[in-house]
């Protein structure tokens, strides 16, 4: 269904009912003009079927011009730049209902335009900074059905039909932002990139969240992350690179960080171990050198010597028989102990 807007639309900025010295916050100054061209009052407006044209300035230097067909919006209304005649928005109604609205640069050259078709139909244009169009993309709903993705010289470069295809997105200079895999009309990957060309990050989507394997790379093509996301939640191991070689794994489960984070030097010696429950340091933390190696305990986040760590998780356990709970070497259930 198309956006309908009676009126007076936006109330707040219009505010038809009250006198010009009684406006709502934010506006500096507004006119009624009656459609046969003479101003009125904004009782007369009001009185007069509100059939013409409400002129608005607000206090950030925006003019609108808003046009209404007895009571309704009808035509187009315009919202220029602050403190500009130079029209940066123009939105066109018939009779209350917004059938388009386009977007432009403080040199008059469209950027985008979305049009509203019938039965929830959106038809969504991209212009780069000389006028030639980018994209040109049909929605259905959320749901992306129909596009077509041009370079700067206007050449075809990717396309969606029926719902499948390669969405490519550019800057408005053609610098390619992202490559994007669409099926049933949804995003399942996603490549954004570099300014020199190189690929940013590579990630998976489920039902629009994050799901699956991502990467992430820096501009010489080296990468910097692996994470694994399980509907837009970290869930597995995190590697983080140096210079493209492993220095780390990190454990994730639900989000939290759980089991046994690791560290290593640029040749892929371990020099530590740090272990974790969630999200919370639980055993023994160790670091590693030629020389000698260092041990530290921690119980539920708490630094503490090995036999209290060896109490804490020995009461621990005998808690947990007596309420019947299983403790899980990776996944424990019971509740910290204070």
């Amino acid at each position: 269904m198309k956006p309908s807007y009676l009126a007076p639309a936006l109330a707040l900025l219009l505010c038809t009912s009250c006198s010009r010295t009684d406006f709502p916050d934010g506006i500096v100054s507004q006119t009624f003009v009656h459609k046969y061209g003479f101003d009125v009052s904004s009782s007369e407006w009001t009185e007069r079927q509100e059939d013409g044209q409400v002129i608005t300035t607000l206090a950030n230097g925006v003019k609108v011009t808003q046009n209404y067909s007895e009571g309704n919006l009808n035509g187009p209304t315009t919202h220029t730049f602050p403190r500009s005649s130079q029209v940066e928005k123009l939105q066109l109604y018939d009779q209350g209902t917004l059938l388009k609205e386009t977007l432009y640069d403080q040199q008059g050259v469209p950027v985008r335009e979305e049009s509203y078709e019938f039965d929830d139909r959106r038809i969504i244009t991209l212009w780069d900074q000389k006028g030639v169009p980018l994209s040109i993309e049909e929605y259905d709903g959320e749901l992306l059905i129909e596009g077509k993705y041009y370079t700067a010289e206007h050449e075809l470069e990717g396309k969606i039909e029926q719902g499948y295809g390669e969405r490519i997105q550019r800057n408005r200079e053609g610098l390619l932002l992202s490559k994007d895999q669409i099926e049933q009309g949804i995003l399942i990957q996603r490549i954004t990139y570099h300014p020199n060309g190189q690929a940013q990050t590579i990630s998976h989507y489920h039902d629009y969240q994050l799901h699956g394997e991502q990467q992430k790379f820096s501009s010489l093509g080296r990468p910097l992350l692996e994470l694994n996301w399980n509907h837009g939640v970290l869930d597995g191991v995190k590697s983080i690179f140096r210079n493209g070689i492993k220095v780390a794994e990190v454990p994730y489960v639900d989000g939290v960080r759980h089991g046994m984070e690791t560290h290593y030097d640029d040749l892929g010696n371990l020099i530590a171990e740090i272990p974790w429950r969630n999200d919370k340091k639980h055993g023994c933390s160790k670091n590693y050198s030629e020389e000698s190696s260092d041990f530290h305990w921690f119980f539920n986040g708490r630094a503490v010597t090995a036999s209290r760590f060896e109490f804490l998780q020995d009461r621990e356990r005998m808690i947990a028989e007596f309420h019947g709970i299983q403790l899980d070497e990776e996944i424990d259930t019971t509740e910290s102990i204070q």
